[in-house]
């Protein structure tokens, strides 16, 4: 399994407060997806309506929570290192970039593709999902450029803005964008 350990993968206080912040969101989306069950008007329009709702945060939910589950469990870096294991083993090590470069673009297209899906899926679902929509694909927009982990890309990452670096700002911004439509659709019943 190469450098790659079951155990805590960002011990820091901005790791611990981004899973923190994961967990706090999954719940609001839950609240968000139980409260979507409240009563709707008799149309048909508001009952699909209402099960868009709901559906949007139950699948929000557990973006979460897999996404926090993987902040400190670090498995992208268990991926990458079965991957560098199997490259070697089947000596294919040396053409690795090109692999690298397919994996990327064909998750890259997957998460597009499934980024895109959900916006359409849930395209009726009122204001409050459309902002928790922005805040997804801003997460998973993050997620997949972190995976990408190019060099440039992780210095760029890295860089300091405050007592953030850019990683915490884009993460949380989409976490955080995601928590307010959650309240929002609490809010509205």
């Amino acid at each position: 399994m190469g450098d790659w350990h079951p155990g805590i993968g960002d011990p820091t206080f901005l790791g611990w407060f981004t899973v923190a912040a994961y967990a706090a969101t999954a719940w609001l989306c839950l609240r968000g997806f139980r409260l979507a069950a409240a009563p709707v008007p008799p149309t048909r329009k508001g009952i699909l309506a209402a099960r868009m709702r709901r559906r949007f945060w139950l699948v929000t939910a557990v973006i979460l929570v897999a996404l926090g589950i993987n902040k400190q469990l670090d498995l992208q870096s268990l991926v990458l290192n079965l991957g560098r294991t199997l490259a070697k083993s089947e000596g294919w090590y040396e053409s690795r970039r090109a692999v690298q470069y397919a994996f990327i673009v064909g998750v890259a297209v997957a998460g597009t593709a499934a980024v895109a899906a959900l916006l359409w899926l849930f395209r009726r679902g009122g204001a409050w999902v459309r902002l928790a929509q922005f805040g997804l694909v801003t997460l998973c927009t993050f997620v997949i450029v972190r995976a990408a982990s190019f060099h440039h890309v992780d210095m760029m990452l890295g860089k300091d803005i405050g007592f953030f670096r850019l990683n915490h700002v884009l993460e949380l911004g989409g976490i955080a964008l995601i928590a307010v439509g959650a309240v929002g659709e609490g809010a509205r019943h």
